[in-house]
């Protein structure tokens, strides 16, 4: 297998007119910091340049370092099919195969257009003081996912990387290069995710499937639900420095048997998120999760409606019980550091 180029090799590259092969980014240039740097973010399967084309619109230039299998034919179903859905969750983008010509043979790139957002990461920093909107970006979060998952489409990479937050609240999702769509039924799951976000079965998974994030969805909610009442948890377990949430990889292989799920449990309105995960970690299969909107309504809530469903009988008129935060405790005093 062809050797792909390195993070320095593209560096060069793109900041040389005449080895930018794509029409798109003519008479343009990447982005630079004060100093005169490229900046670039990097991954564990791509590189990102931030670039300005010559009409001044900006976009991000995606690069390969590591293989990805079938990926012109991946990237042409995804863009097809989230041009069908039209879910405003989504930013356009395109795979052109004669992207950047490098040491190592010209090679392809991705065109995607730049988001001015924060990552989820920053967003919960800045609002710890602010439970009332960590809140709404949880809700704004099962959402988002419902969405995805009336469409039969799962992000594949769910986790704070690749989670955006515009200044009106809204969600956008990057990073498309592990996504499932039904038209890629049967394709290898190459691109795992995080470990801190997965479960561990995903792992052994051989194929891409709808159920991809609902592991990673619980996670990420409880944790932004958790965060909303325990905001001291940001500094007490580094989270600024780490690329997780709230659950390490190691609490997740302790199968719920770790300090986190103890201090969620001992609060009232966590223990069902925290006992949620730990049934879901009693999977052997990701086929066998449930979608984070049915993983948080309590199991015998969730037993009534398929007994009631199975006999057919009338539903009794009752308040929807799906998990509400209590917003009484705001925890006033917290002092962001």
């Amino acid at each position: 297998m062809a050797k792909l180029p390195s993070c320095e090799d593209y560096e060069i590259s793109i900041n040389n007119a005449q080895l930018i092969k794509s029409l798109a980014l003519n008479g343009g240039h990447v982005e630079k910091n004060s100093l005169g740097v490229t900046i670039n973010y990097v991954g564990g399967f791509c590189i990102v340049f931030p670039y300005f084309k010559s009409s001044g619109d900006k976009v991000a230039v995606r690069c390969w370092i590591a293989r990805v299998d079938n990926a012109q034919e991946r990237t042409r179903l995804i863009a097809e099919e989230l041009k069908r859905v039209n879910l405003p969750y989504f930013v356009n983008f395109e795979y052109e195969q004669n992207g950047i010509a490098t040491n190592l043979g010209v090679q392809p790139i991705v065109l995607m257009d730049w988001v001015e957002a924060n990552s989820l990461k920053d967003f919960i920093q800045d609002n710890l003081c602010n439970p009332d909107a960590l809140r709404n970006l949880a809700e704004s979060f099962k959402t988002m996912v419902s969405d995805l998952h009336r469409s039969c489409i799962s992000h594949g990479d769910l986790q704070h990387g690749n989670i955006l937050v515009r200044n009106n609240g809204s969600l956008v999702l990057v990073d498309y290069d592990s996504m499932y769509v039904p038209s890629l039924e049967g394709y290898k799951d190459e691109i795992k995710g995080l470990s801190g976000y997965q479960h561990p079965a995903r792992w052994d998974s051989e194929y891409t499937s709808k159920k991809n994030d609902y592991f990673s969805e619980l996670v990420i909610y409880t944790s932004i639900i958790a965060l909303s009442y325990f905001p001291g948890l940001w500094d007490e377990l580094k989270m600024e420095d780490t690329e997780t949430l709230l659950f390490s990889p190691d609490d997740i292989k302790s199968g719920g048997n770790s300090y986190i799920f103890r201090k969620l449990e001992s609060h009232p309105q966590l223990k069902e998120l925290s006992l949620a995960i730990k049934k879901a970690l009693e999977c052997n299969s990701i086929e066998e999760l449930l979608p984070l909107e049915e993983a948080i309504i309590p199991k015998t809530q969730r037993i009534g409606g398929g007994i009631r469903k199975k006999w057919n009988t009338p539903q009794q008129q009752e308040p929807k019980q799906e998990y509400v935060p209590d917003t009484t405790n705001t925890r006033a005093k917290w002092n962001k550091t």
